[in-house]
């Protein structure tokens, strides 16, 4: 029997990620090699097809005609590998494990204190939860669940909404105590801290409460909702928490809503999103069930 031949798959990887960044040295870091040992990749694959992928310019990488076509075909077949492995991993393998990527607040503060409960009700099922500030690719990247803060929207994933959030005003107890007599009409010589992903926060919430924000006075920027909040336990202003995501740290009293009931609801909100692909999948729909059980205990009045 003649065996078929194929090119190497760490080639169809490396060209895979080097094509979506146009650049071996992204590449190289995503795939954790050197930029040379990339571009000896390509160049095997380069060899293997009889034409050139890559047009290499001086500082910058261009798909030949030839390389966008044959990314489509690499595409396709690593996509249709990668679920057809895990299909049957699924279907054969003796323990399951489930990567998920979430947001490093709500893993710390809210998933992992819970893990307990999840590993007695699902021991078959092992977890790998990467903690991370920016948006995966599922169609790309060895995640199968990703948790998002935003509207829903994402093309080529099944996203299912976990949480309708409301923005509130926290603080360090020490600051609230300073704030009893200051109303929310009174804040524009208050510190404030602010989320680089929702620059428009503190905005809409002025609005809604009719209070003036002034000009900013020693303002915070920040793009971690964790970062956020340890801001406003140390003193340094008043943040937006999102409520019931913040609820954990207003039990401990790490912080406090100095005017609880000026809580605005945001359009975005928070959801699971997974490939179409694994809508069956009993791992997926067993984390699902139990996160959205989880933080929908968390909407409890604190």
């Amino acid at each position: 029997m003649k065996l078929r031949r194929l090119p190497p798959l760490h080639a169809l990887e490396a060209f895979e990620v080097a094509a979506r960044e146009l650049s071996f040295r992204k590449a190289a870091e995503a795939l954790h090699l050197t930029p040379s040992a990339v571009s000896h990749q390509i160049k095997g694959l380069e060899d293997f097809l009889g034409f050139a992928l890559f047009r290499r310019m001086n500082r910058s990488l261009e798909l030949t005609e030839g390389g966008r076509d044959y990314l489509r075909v690499t595409q396709d077949s690593l996509d249709s590998l990668r679920e057809g492995s895990q299909q049957t991993r699924q279907r054969y393998g003796r323990h399951t494990t489930l990567k998920i990527s979430a947001g490093p607040f709500i893993a710390s503060e809210i998933i992992v204190p819970a893990l307990p409960s999840f590993q007695q009700e699902y021991p078959h099922i092992d977890l790998s939860i990467e903690t991370t500030l920016h948006p995966v690719d599922l169609r790309r990247e060895d995640i199968d669940i990703a948790l998002r803060f935003g509207s829903g929207r994402w093309p080529g994933a099944t996203a299912r909404h976990l949480l309708t959030v409301k923005a509130v005003p926290v603080c360090s107890p020490a600051l609230a105590k300073k704030l009893r007599r200051v109303t929310p009409q009174d804040i524009g010589e208050i510190s404030l801290i602010h989320s680089t992903p929702l620059p428009e926060g503190w905005a809409m919430w002025a609005e809604l409460s009719g209070a003036k924000l002034g000009k900013p006075k020693g303002d915070l920027w920040l793009d971690s909702y964790f970062a956020i909040l340890r801001a406003a336990e140390q003193g340094v202003g008043l943040a937006l928490g999102m409520v019931p995501i913040v609820n954990p740290w207003l039990r401990q009293k790490r912080v406090v809503m100095p005017w609880p009931k000026l809580q605005m609801e945001i359009p975005q909100g928070y959801y699971l999103v997974h490939r179409p692909a694994d809508e069956n999948r009993v791992e997926v729909q067993a984390f699902c069930n139990w996160l959205f059980e989880l933080l929908n205990a968390e909407t409890a009045e604190v």
